[in-house]
């Protein structure tokens, strides 16, 4: 019985070889091919680039330091740290890690009515647990 279907399989070994060695599909999507290892290497460049830095800030010794390294700790997005950025310049520009401190510095932006209201009320219940 295992004879008769190796028999059956060894008579279709010409058409296997032949799709092996058409290379059709290959030839006609390389630009396809090709940009998509493009932009993924790019992607993943660009997202190697700013783990780096993000890490080289959190590095130093200084107040931003400290305040890139908490970012890092709480794994906030870039659109977060701009935004804590922009609250602490305003409340507590020489220690802007006292955004994580106090919570009163997000409620006063979220409480403003303005368009980031909603946002700084997220970032509070993240930080904060609100």
């Amino acid at each position: 019985m295992s004879y008769d279907f190796f028999l059956t399989l060894a008579g279709h070994t010409d058409d296997v070889s032949r799709a092996f060695r058409n290379r059709g599909v290959l030839q006609e999507n390389w630009l396809l091919i090709t940009a998509t290892i493009v932009i993924s290497s790019i992607w993943l460049g660009l997202y190697l680039w700013e783990n780096l830095q993000i890490q080289r800030k959190a590095s130093a010794d200084t107040p931003q330091g400290l305040f890139y390294d908490l970012c890092k700790t709480h794994r906030l997005s870039r659109t977060d740290i701009s935004y804590l950025l922009k609250a602490s310049e305003e409340h507590a520009h020489e220690q802007p890690a006292l955004v994580f401190i106090d919570p009163g510095i997000l409620h006063l932006h979220a409480s403003d009515g303005g368009t980031d209201a909603r946002y700084y009320e997220e970032l509070s219940k993240k930080l904060f647990q609100r």
